[in-house]
Formats: structure tokens, sequence, C-alpha cells
């Protein structure tokens, strides 16, 4: 029966992204920021799989999407010194081309070819949509699974890349500057219908912070809700005070929505 070489898998990962070592300055920058959340990922995919009570097969399996998931992020930072997806690069049906049409993973994951054709299409799949807004509906049931885990690991990194990262690394602004602002009409709603904001409809800075506090919502798992409130990543998020009292009678009312 097939089994994951974890080790040989963390090797060949690390080799892949040592190719980015000759970047500089802000790309250099964005590289390692993302190894970082690759393997913060790969950590979350592993635990909420764990705590589904999957076997260790299918554990190993949650960890390895995680560390694929992003391998598109690279490239697209040296191509284009950002991270914001489009037409011409969305970075998750790159990845899923790259690792799986043009067998890139057969160099990361050891005997790949000898896995089950199912789990590799699951594999395929998760990659593919992790940055869906909605997945599709003609997924099966252990393809949904594992997309399901792969996208709440996503987001609870992404609370800790925001705070740590900082405003003017994220959003392009000093934090006082965002809280000077407003919040968007459909960003509001998203909050009250309990969902994730759409990103085109984002129109302020606050909004973009507001969009990634909305994150929550998306999140499927009891297990990821519970993590959420346990990093306290999202707690820093949501600790903000706007300058307009208007727009922080707002905000305090949107919060109460989240139940961490």
């Amino acid at each position: 029966m097939f089994s994951f070489d974890i080790p040989a898998i963390d090797r060949n990962c690390a080799a892949f992204y040592g190719l980015y070592n000759a970047t500089g300055g802000n790309v250099r920058d964005m590289c390692e920021r993302k190894i970082r959340h690759t393997s913060e990922v790969a950590k979350n995919c592993r635990l909420i799989a764990e705590k589904k009570g999957l076997c260790g097969y299918d554990c190993d399996m949650a960890w390895v999407i995680g560390m694929l998931h992003d391998f598109a992020r690279f490239g697209q930072a040296v191509r284009t010194h950002s991270f914001v997806d489009s037409v011409q690069f969305d970075h998750a049906k790159l990845g899923a081309r790259l690792l799986f049409t043009h067998h890139l993973v057969e160099d990361i994951v050891p005997g790949f070819d000898g896995m089950y054709d199912e789990d590799k299409t699951v594999m395929e799949k998760a990659v593919l949509h992790h940055s869906d807004f909605d997945l599709p509906d003609d997924l099966s049931e252990r393809e949904e699974m594992f997309c399901v885990i792969l996208r709440d690991a996503d987001k609870l990194d992404i609370f800790r890349t925001v705070v740590e990262s900082g405003a003017e690394k994220v959003y392009g602004c000093s934090l006082e500057e965002l809280l000077r602002g407003d919040i968007s009409p459909r960003i509001e709603a998203a909050f009250y219908g309990h969902r994730p904001a759409l990103y085109s409809d984002r129109v302020t800075k606050a909004d973009y912070l507001m969009a990634h506090i909305a994150l929550y919502f998306g999140l499927k798992e009891e297990s990821s809700r519970q993590r959420a409130a346990e990093q306290g990543y999202l707690a820093r998020l949501m600790d903000v005070r706007f300058a307009d009292p208007a727009v922080e009678n707002r905000y305090l009312a949107m919060r109460q929505h989240i139940k961490i």
C-alpha cells in the first residue's frame, strides 16, 4: 500500500523553495513569508484531519496538500511582485496545472505514480479550488472533505499572516490611516449574513481588513473555529477602533456576529 515519505517531501519542498534564493528585496521577503505560510497551512491541515479522526494516511495526505497548495505563489511574486490574482495569473489554477498537468508533483512526492488515481484527483482538486469563493457542486464526498480541510487551514493562517505582517505590508497604509476610513455596505452585509465577503466588494482600505476578518464565516469545521479562537490572531485583527464614532458603532455591531 502507498504511504507518504514525509521527510522526503519536506526536503523536496525545501529544494523547490531554494530555487528562489537568488531573489532579493521585497520579492525575497514575499517568498520567505510564503514559505512560512505554507508550513503553517500544512500543520493546520494535519490538525484538522486529526480532529476529524481521519486515519494516518489521510492525515499525511492533508499535510501534503497543505505543502503543495501555494506552489505557484513563488513564481507570481517574482513575475508580478504581488500576490493579487488576476485573469492572467490565478495562483490556484496555475499551481494545479504545474503540479498535476506538468507533473511537478512527481518531483515532490516520491512514488506519486503508485497512489490511487482517486487520491491523485483529490489532491489536484484541493489545490485547484482552495481559493474559490464557493466549491463546485460536482465534487465527490472525499474531494469535498479535503477541499474543506485545506480551505479552513489556509484561512486560519491568513489571520496570523495579516497580524504578523502588519497593515503597511498587507494593505499599503498605516493602521491609523485605515481606521480613519469607512466600511462599505456590502462588506457590512457579509457580517450580518454570516458569510465571507467578496473581495470584489472591497472599496476602502478598511474593507480589506473587514474582508480578512469575515473569513471566519467561511470556516466549516468546528475544530477550525475553535483553533481560530485559541490562536488569538483573529481577536487581534478585530481589536481596532475606528476614528469616526458612527463607523465605530457600526463595526461594534458587526463584530458581535463573530463568536470567539
